[in-house]
């Protein structure tokens, strides 16, 4: 009883010190007086609300020897125990006051529960009992009611920790936490494929199995005769860039009664990857016109891939005949143009 007189004593004297800085817009003073108020007329829970208001505004060491008091009036033993330890751990804590508010608080550690908490990594905060969080620092020394309690610790980028245990009046708890840290998620940026990068995206991979269908015109140079014949056949990817052809010729000439027809085998090879790309081809055409003439064809051109169904191509090639007849030269310009189509 002694110690508590005495703590309301300093409350009371406390007051006149509770001054507020300069720059702050808040009477803090004028709160205290009429927490004084509340307090002499046994209003504890209001004077405890403006108490804890005018320290919030002002955190002055002395507002919290008022909290104290208040709170243990009311018969929260050990929430003014953390309220005078607060006290004594504030860098305003006078030397003159400190004995005597140890010895109150001597006199409560005796009926409450007392909590040494320490969390690693120590910049965590903590939780006891479901109150507010608070930095380690400021729970490493905690009073609570006899009996169960909780004690909750949290840092972002780790995972929270919860212990929970039992502790008689009087006794001392020791608490330790460890925080793990959460693994690092792996950030995966994804790119956009664009048409101009000259890739392709699985929605527009063609199939490698397709028709083929080109003309190649015999262009007027001189006076032998000239026509032209269509090749009409299947072509497949044997990778990316290199495809093979096989076609048959079909067609008549421009001068003469006789049908062209024969085969073609060949291949293509594209210099570079996209939908518009130079392509360079090779073949063997073999034409039936008294009798089988043999050829070799060589061609550069282009292919654009207007979609995932429809290539169009364009050459310009050259074609050496082996043993034409005798109406036709053994060199010859014969440029293409035609289409391939793929499901």
């Amino acid at each position: 009883m002694k110690h508590y007189l005495l703590a309301a004593g300093l409350l009371i004297a406390g007051l006149a010190y509770a001054q507020p800085a300069p720059s702050n817009k808040v009477d803090a003073k004028s709160l205290m007086q009429s927490g004084l108020k509340l307090f002499e007329a046994k209003d504890y829970l209001g004077a405890l609300a403006v108490f804890r208001d005018a320290y919030e505004r002002f955190p002055s060491g002395k507002i919290l020897i008022n909290i104290g008091t208040t709170l243990k009036e009311l018969g929260r033993d050990a929430e003014a125990a953390n309220a005078y330890q607060a006290y004594l751990d504030a860098p305003d804590a006078e030397t003159a006051k400190r004995a005597q508010i140890e010895g109150i608080v001597a006199e409560i550690d005796k009926t409450v529960g007392r909590l040494e908490v320490t969390v690693t990594p120590a910049d965590a905060e903590v939780q006891i009992n479901g109150g507010d969080w608070l930095p380690t620092a400021k729970a490493k020394r905690h009073r609570v009611t006899p009996g169960s309690f909780t004690v909750n610790a949290r840092k972002a980028k780790f995972q929270s920790e919860a212990k929970q245990a039992q502790v008689t009046a009087g006794e001392i708890a020791t608490i330790s936490l460890t925080l793990v840290a959460l693994p690092e998620q792996t950030k995966i940026v994804e790119v956009p494929v664009t048409r101009d990068s000259g890739e392709r995206s699985d929605n527009d991979a063609r199939s490698r199995i397709g028709v083929l269908a080109i003309a190649h015109l015999d262009v007027p140079f001189d006076d032998r005769p000239r026509g032209g014949a269509a090749l009409v056949g299947a072509t497949g990817d044997l990778t990316e860039q290199l495809c093979a052809q096989a076609a048959l010729i079909i067609g008549p000439t421009a001068e003469t009664d006789v049908t062209v027809s024969g085969a073609f085998a060949g291949a293509s090879f594209a210099v570079l990857s996209g939908n518009l790309r130079p392509i360079v081809s090779a073949g063997l055409p073999v034409f039936f016109s008294n009798g089988a003439r043999w050829a070799v064809r060589g061609a550069a051109g282009i292919e654009w891939q207007f979609n995932r169904h429809i290539s169009l191509i364009a050459e310009l090639g050259l074609e050496y005949v082996f043993n034409p007849e005798p109406m036709y030269k053994t060199n010859v310009f014969v440029p293409a143009i035609g289409a391939s189509g793929r499901l």
